[in-house]
């Protein structure tokens, strides 16, 4: 057997192996079972790289050393094994980073054709066109990656600019600029869940018949089969099987999506706790997603939340008397006016009567009279009492006379005693249509003198008051109601809200432990500050919001004079929408986790201040996925301000960056510096460092990077791995997860 020690040298990890601290040896029992699965990995790659995994995590490091390096034996270009030992394929050779830099270094044709580089990326301004100048020199000299990264610049600047998005890869599709493998990994994705959707829904179905049957054997088998479904790929079959149904089946969809720990289950549970009728039902889904990570599910709940439709309200009061209800928004203000009939209006000299209904009405001289005088032998008449007048009238006018003011010769005069009364012509009545309630009469008017009879005959109008009376308070009602219902709609919606943002609230309530308040944006910022990201605001005052006049139609048709009289008012079935004017409160501009000037980074040139890297600058990478190291080029640098920052102590040296930061945790994914423990291990160039201490350090400016096909980059001496400024996507699987000592060995070749 070659020894560990041959063996390290012949690969060059002696260095490595040193370098990985000792830790506290696994119990008997353990090494028994290690030496059980060593025996049995035969030329099995894979199940070296699983043992080496379990070894380092165990403290052996020269263990890990000795499967690492019969795992490249076995299959000299096994990418896991090869990123374990810190290795990196450059021009078809397998090197350690310095051992790229140096052969970098080491070629004149290299050094000439970067120090060209570096001064014309100076001289090019970061204009479009002068990028893509650039970008299209480095393609012609055999510069892909820096060529990538300028041309990343240019669709920054120009989006539409189609000679770049081709050289990156897109294609036109449907009017979209696409990238076919986004395209394939979608469709590969959509296929995926089609086939999991026809499986479950087949199998949910049998399982239904089942435990809707009589046969106890197989309710039975089908509640132990219920008991096992943990595919986060059921979930959506299972909530249209059987959540979407009768409470019996919510209750099974409930106890399945608590067996899936998926993002996929927690969003369904989180869906059951807001909205589900049954308290009992909501308190259960509640209380599973107390043991779920609240990243998963608390967007989906804050996203619930709405502010209510705040409002005004002015009354109707009364005929001609507009009502208002104005409602506010951000994006502009809705002013509904509700403005019903205007009552009839007495001019001066107008005198009132009673119609055949015993409705008001009032008299008005249009001017076109005529006159004829005749002359009597008769003494002169004695002034006649105002009781005599009112005696000459209908009894029911006369309060209205004596209310209107009229003078007492507007009304007609009895003639003396013992004087003739003169034969009055018979009125002519002559009411023209289209003018509703109003008609034109011609009505003659008489006057007496003892000595001269006069008749004059005067055209008048006669303007049914009483009618536009209650007609205007018919129109006022109505608008009233109109407004009453409005306000009505209004109200109910804005308790719906209250109801599902109470709900929403008491599960995130629950499962932060904490109460930032019950606005959205308060829990944006959690959310975000829950995930590793900050937002930096960049708020504008916000304008006074314009008000939008919308005249509302009253609902209410006027009853045409000498038409049919009713005193109930018009029904109609009136359908109303409300639409809530949004609009931004501030953009926000996402920026992520950060390092500290001066913090090393590993480049295809060698270690580089990160504050001095600049887009088309080659860092090194490791694809999380599979365990490899490759050189990918940065697109952007950013330079950020001030911010509060952590300091990882991993005894040798200390890193330096925002408690959002992600790091590489050894055998479990992506973890925040701030959650960072002492005796935790990040993940680094061959190896793994031991976290001494995590103290807060000073607020500095800080400093990020964002790459081309990768999304980390190796930062220290040790080449710790680093997320980059992209957004984290979860791990479901890490590339280095330590096996269970069940699975070691299991997977042998034979």
């Amino acid at each position: 057997m070659v020894s560990a020690l041959v063996l390290g040298w012949a690969l060059g990890v002696a260095v490595a192996v040193a370098l990985e601290p000792e830790a506290a040896k696994p119990p008997g029992s353990d090494l028994i079972a290690y030496e059980a699965a060593k025996a049995g990995a035969g030329r099995d790659a894979d199940a070296h790289v699983a043992l080496a995994l379990w070894c380092e995590a165990h403290g052996m490091p020269a263990e890990k050393a000795t499967h690492l390096a019969r795992a490249v034996l076995i299959d000299p270009s096994h990418a896991k094994a090869r990123g374990l030992l810190g290795y990196v394929k450059h021009e078809g050779k397998w090197l350690r980073p310095e051992e790229v830099s140096r052969a970098v270094e080491d070629s004149p044709e290299s050094r000439a054709l970067f120090r060209e580089y570096q001064e014309r990326r100076v001289k090019a301004r970061d204009k479009a066109d002068d990028q893509y100048r650039l970008a299209q020199w480095c393609d012609e000299h055999g510069l892909a990656q820096q060529a990538t990264a300028h041309f990343h610049r240019v669709v920054e600047l120009d989006p539409g600019r189609e000679g770049a998005l081709r050289k990156l890869g897109f294609k036109k599709v449907s009017g979209h600029w696409i990238k076919p493998e986004m395209l394939a990994a979608a469709k590969a994705e959509r296929e995926a869940q089609a086939k999991a959707d026809k499986l479950w829904r087949s199998r949910l179905a049998h399982l239904k018949d089942d435990l809707s049957g009589r046969d106890k054997a197989k309710k039975a088998e089908a509640l132990e089969a219920i008991a096992k479904i943990d595919d986060p790929r059921a979930v959506p079959m299972v909530w249209n099987a059987l959540a979407l149904g009768e409470e019996r089946w919510q209750r099974l969809a409930l106890q399945i999506f608590s067996q899936i720990d998926s993002p996929g289950s927690s969003i369904a549970l989180a869906t059951m706790a807001v909205f589900h009728p049954s308290i009992e039902l909501r308190s259960q889904a509640s209380q599973v997603l107390l043991r779920r990570d609240p990243r998963s599910f608390a967007g989906e709940l804050i996203g619930l939340l709405r502010d209510e439709i705040e409002y005004k309200v002015r009354a109707v009061n009364g005929p001609g008397s507009q009502g208002e209800l104005l409602i506010k928004g951000k994006g502009a203000n809705v002013d509904r006016v509700y403005r019903p009939m205007q009552g009839p209006i007495l001019a001066p000299g107008d005198w009132l009567s009673i119609d055949d209904y015993g409705m008001l009405i009032a008299n008005r001289y249009l001017g076109a009279t005529t006159t004829r005088s005749t002359t009597y032998n008769a003494a002169p008449a004695a002034d006649v009492p105002a009781s005599v007048v009112a005696a000459n009238v209908a009894p029911q006018l006369a309060p209205y006379l004596e209310k209107s003011g009229l003078p007492t010769q507007m009304a007609p005069a009895a003639p003396s005693a013992g004087a003739p009364w003169p034969q009055a012509p018979a009125a002519g009545s002559y009411v023209f249509g289209g003018y509703k309630g109003i008609g034109f009469r011609y009505t003659p008017s008489y006057s007496y003198d003892m000595y001269t009879k006069t008749t004059t005959t005067a055209e008048t109008l006669k303007i049914p008051i009483g009618w536009m009376m209650m007609q205007a308070r018919e129109s006022a009602a109505v608008a009233q109601q109109q407004l009453s219902d409005d306000v009505r709609e209004l109200d109910a919606y804005n308790a719906s809200l209250r109801e599902v943002n109470d709900r929403a609230l008491t599960v995130l309530r629950s499962v932060s432990g904490s109460d930032p308040g019950p606005k959205r944006e308060s829990w944006d910022k959690w959310f975000v500050d829950l995930q590793g990201y900050a937002f930096r605001s960049q708020t504008q005052p916000e304008p006074e919001p314009p008000t939008i006049v919308e005249e509302v139609p009253i609902n209410y048709q006027p009853i045409p004079l000498g038409g049919t009289v009713s005193s109930s008012l018009p029904t109609s079935s009136v359908t109303r929408s409300h639409q809530v004017v949004a609009a931004n409160v501030s953009s926000t501009m996402p920026f992520h986790s950060c390092f500290a000037a001066a913090t090393m980074v590993k480049t295809l040139r060698g270690g580089r201040p990160i504050e001095s890297i600049r887009p088309g600058d080659q860092v090194l990478t490791q694809d999380t996925a599979k365990g490899s190291f490759q050189y990918r080029p940065v697109v952007t640098a950013y330079h950020n301000p001030p911010n509060e920052t952590y300091r990882l102590n991993l005894g040798k040296e200390s890193i330096v960056a925002t408690g959002i930061h992600r790091f590489w945790k050894a055998g479990h994914g992506w973890i925040m510096a701030r959650e960072v423990k002492p005796g935790d291990r990040l993940r680094t160039i061959g190896g793994a460092a031991e976290v001494v201490a995590v103290t807060k350090d000073q607020v500095q400016p800080v400093f990020n990077l964002q790459l081309d096909g990768g999304d980390d980059f190796c930062v220290g001496e040790l080449g710790v791995i680093a997320h980059d400024n992209s957004f984290v996507n979860p791990v479901e699987r890490p590339f280095d997860g330590v096996p269970a000592l069940a699975d070691l060995g299991t997977s042998r070749k034979p």
